[in-house]
């Protein structure tokens, strides 16, 4: 190189994406009503329709209007896909089926094209030899199959309409050509939803998981969606901690990646909240982080609260993020006059200025370190001091 040559930097490089990454870093500081970020996480109702007949599902327990059957329609899902591309993860199922929407292909092809991570579920039936070949010739990430039980008179009350044996073997069989064409896509997860009926075969199940050759084995409680049902419950007790301890232990000891999700057991049960520390900051991370959208297009932010942003067919996503439903949802968090329906979840979370700290300061470091022009990385970094100033106020007992 001559004395008279200079060594140039590669050019600023303003991804949408990393843009949206930083900012949604500060939105989960909970600070703010409105978010400066696009949605980060979907939930895609692409199939409420369904060809088996778990007991306790709540498509048997209720009809119309509560479960409004049918397939999502190009019209409801297509104005998604610009949005997906800011997406940290997609998932596409529903009260259902996912397979049985004969659009669920093109959908996934759609979704897979803005780069998000993509996610299904299935009851296992609808894994034919041809359903095999099309999940590993696609880009989906990963694959949720849902079995209750290890053997086949568990498995075959709870899913009624699925056969134990061939659910087994599909998921086997996707499992070994997988591995035979040396993909790592899909990661299969198999989902297990415990109650009385399956409760002591929890160590069962994993051993089951291993042997199908399957990446993860994921509990939940069982959710009860009728006062009829509760009986089959065994939320908080402690058959249902010892059996999961027992369960984790040999999952580690196997090898066998295994968590546990808890979810609201009685959705229709009028409880007593929990006691709210005024003193302590609360946020939800599904009010800030993501959108439900059901198969008729109906934006929400999560299951367990009657709350609508709007239609995917009617309002543009980011107006409907946040519109006039999803800032007064967020201001009941930031006011601390908490929704009745958001205490006691899983997604109640308490926020500490440590916390905070972290988030901002993170969001700091990638704002300075990404390949961002001058103009934007000033901008990013405006927003990192704006929340700086809304966190010293929360911290001393202020609005955010």
């Amino acid at each position: 190189m001559s004395a008279t040559e200079t060594t140039l930097s590669p050019p600023a490089v303003d991804d949408p994406k990393r843009i949206n990454d930083v900012l949604a870093l500060l939105d989960q500081t909970f600070l703010s009503e409105t978010t400066a970020s696009r949605p980060t996480h979907f939930d895609i109702a692409v199939s409420v329709v369904c060809n088996i007949k778990c007991p306790f599902c709540p498509r048997q327990t209720f009809g119309p209007p509560e479960i409004r059957s049918g397939l999502m329609k190009e019209e409801h899902f297509d104005p998604l896909v610009p949005h997906l591309g800011f997406s940290h993860r997609t998932g596409l199922y529903g009260l259902g089926e996912p397979f049985l929407n004969k659009n669920f292909f093109p959908y996934l092809e759609a979704s897979k094209a803005t780069g998000s991570y993509c996610m299904t579920s299935t009851h296992g039936m609808s894994l034919t030899s041809e359903m095999i070949d099309k999940v590993l010739d696609s880009e989906l990430d990963e694959l949720c199959v849902s079995m209750d039980g290890p053997t086949k008179g568990t498995f075959q009350f709870l899913r009624d309409g699925a056969e134990f044996e061939t659910v087994k073997a599909n998921v086997s069989e996707l499992l070994r050509r997988r591995k035979a064409r040396g993909q790592s896509h899909p990661r299969v997860h198999i989902a297990c939803a415990i109650s009385k009926y399956n409760v002591w075969q929890m160590s069962a199940m994993v051993r089951m998981t291993i042997g199908m050759g399957a990446d993860r084995l994921a509990f939940s409680n069982l959710v009860l969606d009728h006062p009829e049902h509760a009986h089959a419950s065994i939320i908080h007790s402690p058959i249902f901690r010892f059996n999961l301890k027992r369960a984790k232990a040999l999952a580690a000891k196997l090898g066998l990646d295994c968590v546990y999700f808890m979810q609201k057991p009685f959705p229709w049960r009028k409880e007593p909240a929990p006691p709210i520390d005024p003193g302590v900051r609360y946020g939800c991370p599904a009010a800030w982080r993501g959108v439900i959208v059901e198969r008729d297009g109906n934006i929400k932010p999560c299951c367990y609260i009657d709350v609508s942003y709007g239609n995917t067919a009617e309002t543009p996503l980011p107006d409907a993020y946040n519109g006039e439903a999803a800032l007064a949802l967020r201001r009941s968090f930031i006011d601390r006059n908490y929704n009745e329906g958001c205490k006691g979840c899983g997604q109640f979370v308490q926020v500490t200025d440590a916390a905070t700290k972290d988030l901002i300061d993170r969001a700091e470091a990638a704002a300075r370190a990404g390949e961002f022009s001058d103009g934007v990385r000033e901008r990013l970094l405006h927003m990192v001091g704006h929340f700086r100033d809304l966190a010293g106020k929360a911290a001393s007992g202020g609005r955010g």
